[in-house]
């Protein structure tokens, strides 16, 4: 049974490693790499040769052997070593559960040594002064922009190389804080969109960032650079690293507007009601680019974590309607997608379409909590 008083967490901070440090952690992680595809060839080979299934402590076993002829970077720990083993035994676990749903299956695969761009610590680090110690590693220097949690318990560290910079990622388990009531803050209906990032039932419309179409001509600027230079040339490689700042930058933005956006909703609202989007099917549809944009599926998933914290519902309510319900009388007013103002001729209501969803949206949330769902339940 699983432990409702703590929650998971990650923290990450951005590591600055010497020269020497970053030399250490991209053997460490080339090893890594070799000792991942080395463990899956052996699965691969004990399967078709004689149907037998390799499981995750025989490699650890043999993983022994491999220390004891000292393989591998000079003082790196045995956690960095079995955490390949362990990503292995993971990605066959979701494989196997692929399978059996009937979904596409997806066999793990072998991984290149310049996309293998993390290793995890369970044993082996510590945090002396202010800095990240490592195994074979040593003091790495870390940006603290926040500090950790005092009552928090570390599980794990991650170092990850992203577009030439290096992070640390800490995995813990934060003690749940008591639920503020949500007496007394107002509900709000919530719709999302994409001339607008969400429109409020208040009538107040959020602007988005549409991080990738603002940065389009620099994107546009780095792909160039990069097919221009000869495949497998250090010049290739370098501009082939702009470009992934570049995305990191849209990556980046997207996430800083939604942990403000949500974090400011869960603070004025008690109850948020939001639509049930099929988000991977709209990311399919002639709509793709601008969807993907907005990131709503990150907004949601923020938005998920930071109710339950805050003692905000958060309730999700079928789609299908909002948009072409007028809000006033509940008569059904078809419009095309191009047409942006609601005008009913029944009740003689005229609002903005996304307004006039939001408020659909707060009229279906209410009724299901009503109706449906007990009460102080977080539903999402």
């Amino acid at each position: 049974m699983a432990d409702d008083t703590w929650l998971p967490r990650t923290y990450r901070y951005r590591i600055y490693p010497t020269a020497r440090q970053r030399l250490a952690f991209e053997a460490q992680l080339t090893f890594a790499c070799h000792l991942y595809n080395a463990a899956l060839e052996q699965r691969r080979y004990a399967w078709r040769g004689r149907h037998r299934s390799v499981s995750l402590y025989e490699q650890f076993r043999e993983l022994t052997e491999v220390r004891a002829a000292n393989m591998g970077p000079a003082a790196m720990s045995c956690s960095a070593m079995r955490d390949p083993l362990r990503r292995l035994d993971r990605a066959f676990t979701a494989f196997f559960r692929r399978v059996k749903a009937g979904a596409k299956p997806g066999y793990p695969r072998f991984r290149s040594v310049h996309r293998y761009d993390s290793l995890t610590w369970v044993s082996g680090w510590g945090l002396q002064r202010s800095r990240l110690a490592v195994q074979g590693i040593g003091h790495v220097k870390v940006k603290w922009h926040r500090p950790l949690p005092a009552s928090a318990l570390v599980r794990t560290v991650t170092v990850r190389r992203v577009a030439g910079r290096w992070y640390t990622c800490f995995s813990l388990k934060v003690s749940r804080l008591p639920q503020v009531a949500a007496a007394g803050r107002p509900a709000v209906g919530l719709d999302l969109g994409v001339r607008h990032f969400a429109a409020l039932s208040s009538g107040e419309q959020i602007k988005g960032p549409h991080a990738y179409r603002a940065a389009m001509r620099q994107v546009r600027v780095a792909q160039r650079r990069v097919y221009r230079r000869q495949k497998g040339s250090n010049r290739r490689q370098k501009a082939g690293v702009l470009l992934a700042r570049q995305h990191q930058r849209i990556r980046n933005l997207r996430h800083d507007h939604a942990h403000k956006l949500t974090r400011r909703l869960v603070a004025e609202f008690g109850l948020i009601a939001v639509e049930d989007l099929n988000i991977c099917g709209l990311a399919r549809g002639f709509l793709a680019k601008e969807v993907t944009d907005q990131g709503w599926a990150a907004f949601l998933t923020v938005l998920e974590y930071k109710a339950a914290e805050a003692g905000t519902r958060l309730i999700r309510v079928p789609p299908w309607g909002t948009s072409q319900t007028c809000s006033g009388c509940g008569v059904v007013v078809r419009k095309p997608l191009s047409e942006r103002t609601h005008r009913c001729r029944s009740c003689g209501l005229v609002i903005d379409r996304d307004t006039n969803a939001a408020r659909n949206i707060l009229r279906l949330g209410l009724s299901h909590q009503a109706s449906t769902w007990p009460t102080g339940a977080c539903v999402a």
